[in-house]
């Protein structure tokens, strides 16, 4: 009798053990699984486009005013910003390069020179050249890296919602709002005396293979001064076009700064 209990016993403790070894077993698959599916969803979000090459018509709004505009982007390249009333002719051109930003006012002859280093509120936002493209080409980005290698691990999911995910970027905490069908729809961050958020809406069919947000609404607020700029883009092309990096400023144009160029618009 006493054997049998034995017996029993240790059947008994194989069977605990097994199921325990069986079902950690499915528990790992699973979460497996599950992180197999978020490192493809951050590629995704953090791959270069299929198409380097975007070009728009623009409205863009700031308080209660407008201005005309075209967009012409080129990834890891330029970004290009014409202010142009009625479409007609530019007074006003923003360029976004690697290095620096351009500011040219044609109307008053002027331009100005910003590298990234002097851009306010630096320190807390990482903003260069590559977060700037990240957020008008509705990318997920992760400040002062470039390859997307480096950027997977840096980007976690910290939250999964019946709408989506959000996935935080472990340097410089910014967070991606993504949905169901794998848009980033938000890319926000907040710091002391500042906040930042970037909302994209109006997805549209641009090719076969390519989604793109019509509508980009900046919302900010510095030192508690509440701020916003919406971009609505219409005429979206993503077909290769020949146009420089950089258009040459004339040598009648004299250099200023930045804020006297935007005090005027």
């Amino acid at each position: 009798m006493i054997k049998c209990c034995k017996y029993f016993c240790l059947i008994l403790l194989l069977y605990v053990v097994t199921s325990c070894s069986t079902t950690s077993k499915v528990k790992n698959q699973k979460l497996s699984r599950a992180e197999d599916v978020y490192v493809t969803l951050v590629k995704d979000m953090t791959a270069a486009p299929v198409n380097p090459e975007l070009t728009a018509d623009v409205k863009i709004k700031v308080g209660m005013g407008s201005f005309d505009a075209t967009l012409m982007m080129r990834w890891n390249e330029s970004i290009r910003i014409s202010v142009t009333p009625l479409g007609i002719m530019e007074i006003m051109r923003v360029e976004c390069l690697p290095d620096m930003i351009v500011f040219v006012d044609k109307t008053s002859q002027q331009y100005a020179v910003e590298h990234y280093a002097d851009v306010p509120y630096r320190n807390f936002t990482g903003m260069d050249f590559y977060t700037l493209q990240a957020l008008l080409w509705n990318k997920v980005f992760v400040p002062g890296y470039t390859d997307m290698e480096s950027m997977i691990k840096k980007v976690k999911v910290t939250e999964q919602m019946e709408e989506g995910v959000v996935l935080t970027s472990t340097e410089y905490d910014y967070k991606f709002n993504v949905d169901k069908s794998k848009r980033l729809v938000k890319t926000y961050k907040e710091g002391l005396g500042y906040k930042v958020a970037v909302n994209y809406k109006n997805f549209k069919s641009v090719s076969e293979t390519v989604t793109f947000p019509r509508t980009i609404a900046l919302d900010f607020s510095f030192t508690g001064t509440p701020g916003g700029v919406e971009i609505l883009l219409d005429d979206i092309s993503v077909e290769k076009s020949n146009w420089p990096n950089r258009q040459p400023i004339s040598t009648k144009f004299e250099r200023t700064s930045i804020k006297e160029i935007l005090d005027k618009f």
